[in-house]
């Protein structure tokens, strides 16, 4: 089955640099140009697709407006190490190179994990979670949909974080998250 990209940013290049491929890239038609086709042309029953857009909450919804019966291809970059076969990766995920998942962990549908992120034992990990490079999840944390994790941030263990959350670059979360929002700083303070 044909494997598509459906995004054409500088994520979607990077992926395809990480799979050492250029695969056809759909976008919404009124951003069609020269290197990409429109997501209306797109037979969905000759094809496997992967939404390769950084934003966790883009993501989920161009996933949402997609039919019902589309079919999810998920890449592991074989230089990734998942130590542990009780390792749980959702369809339509990206884990890119030298990235690490220890144990015992749950990772839900259509996440990133870029160059270089970790993520510790018995954690589990709610849909559309993107973590930037060097990103870092410590063990026993228990997260929710739509997170973000910029560039070299970092979750302590024993954590739990909700439901629509953006860590900025270098934030460190040492403790529970209850409120959605966007939160930066060592350690993460809430700032809208």
């Amino acid at each position: 089955m044909l494997k598509v990209l459906i995004g054409y940013g500088g994520h979607a290049r990077e992926i395809m640099a990480q799979m050492n491929m250029t695969l056809t890239c759909y976008v919404d038609d009124e951003f069609v140009d020269e290197n990409t086709l429109p997501i209306s042309k797109l037979n969905f029953e000759k094809c496997e697709v992967m939404v390769v857009i950084g934003d966790s909450l883009i993501r989920k919804k161009i996933v949402d407006k997609l039919p019902l019966h589309t079919k999810y291809f998920t890449f592991i970059h074989p230089t990734a190490q998942i130590m542990d076969e009780n390792i749980e990766i959702g369809e339509g995920s990206f884990i890119g190179a030298n990235s690490i998942i220890t144990t015992n962990v749950k990772i839900g549908k259509h996440s990133l994990l870029n160059r270089g992120c970790h993520i510790g034992h018995d954690s589990i990990i709610g849909d559309y979670l993107s973590m930037m490079p060097g990103s870092i999840i410590s063990g026993n944390v228990n997260i929710g949909d739509r997170l973000y994790m910029g560039n070299n941030s970092s979750i302590r263990e024993k954590t739990k974080v909700c439901d629509d959350v953006i860590i900025g670059m270098n934030g460190c979360v040492v403790k529970n998250i209850n409120e959605s929002g966007v939160y930066v700083g060592v350690p993460v303070k809430k700032i809208r």
